[in-house]
């Protein structure tokens, strides 16, 4: 394993994740060993932001909350490769394939203001953020 500062924090932020959601975790791992990934960690937060959009598609926004909310709390908490890769592995992928701004405006609403702003200065203001 990698020593650097940047795969080390995508790693804890893994740990936190596999933690906190046992469930999504497993099937995270399946499939990127599955896919024949091994400790790509920026890759495995991708696939956990899917997660959270997923929830959001389908109205589980408890779920996507509760996502959210952890990862605003590492951001928070986080030195800045915590953040590069929140910002590029979780947050510029975060509702990627949402086509219904009404469940996009409904998602963002759950997005914490740390996360908010990553998001914003990758993507810029979008429709679904006015009146929010």
């Amino acid at each position: 394993m990698s020593a650097d500062p940047e795969h080390l924090a995508a790693l804890r932020i893994v740990e936190k994740i596999r933690a906190e959601f046992p469930a999504e975790a497993a099937e995270i791992d399946e499939a990127l060993a599955r896919d024949g990934y091994v400790n790509a960690y920026h890759t495995w937060v991708e696939r956990f932001s899917q997660f959270t959009t997923d929830a959001i598609k389908r109205g589980d926004l408890t779920k996507a909350t509760a996502h959210l909310n952890l990862l605003s709390r590492l951001l928070a908490q986080g030195d800045e490769f915590t953040l590069r890769c929140i910002d590029v592995a979780y947050v510029e992928s975060l509702m990627w394939d949402v086509k219904d701004e009404k469940i996009k405006k409904s998602g963002w609403k759950r997005v914490p203001a740390n996360l908010r702003a990553l998001y914003v200065a990758m993507w810029g203001k979008r429709p679904f953020m006015k009146r929010v």
